[in-house]
């Protein structure tokens, strides 16, 4: 949010004519972006060298990947990671019923917010555009063109 924020502001002041401030907030931006996708890349690369690390049999490198990426995904946050590191956790915790229980009723839960933002997100007539195909314009994406 901050960044789209950040971004919008830059463009507004780039409009307007306001080149510094524009300079400014653009580059704010991006700093702010790549922080954001550092953050996305290393978490992703901690669960792929847990799934490496799984396929050789070494499940506490592979455990401690997990955590790391978890605790990432859930700082970022990235809820697709999220969902993946909890399935990791989920399995590499087989040992513990407690655990895979807690990160089943976890990645089942974000699972649930996943699919209800889908849902959302298709029934709002924003989107009716999207999903116009071989028939008649939608009237209610006239305001939009």
């Amino acid at each position: 949010a901050v960044v789209s924020t950040q971004s919008t502001g830059g463009m507004a002041a780039l409009v307007e004519g306001r080149l510094t401030d524009a300079k400014r907030k653009l580059r704010e931006t991006v700093v702010m972006a790549n922080k954001a996708d550092l953050n996305k890349l290393t978490s992703t690369a901690f669960l792929l060298l847990a799934h490496i690390f799984v396929d050789i049999g070494n499940q506490s490198d592979a455990l401690e990947m997990v955590k790391s990426a978890h605790e990432i995904a859930n700082r970022i946050p990235d809820i697709s990671l999220q969902i993946w590191s909890c399935k990791l956790l989920e399995r590499l915790s087989g040992d513990q019923p407690d655990k895979v229980g807690e990160m089943r009723e976890l990645r089942e839960k974000l699972q649930g917010r996943l699919e209800r933002e889908g849902e959302e997100c298709r029934a709002s007539p924003d989107n009716s555009l999207l999903q116009w195909l071989d028939s008649e314009f939608p009237s209610s994406c006239m305001s939009m063109v």
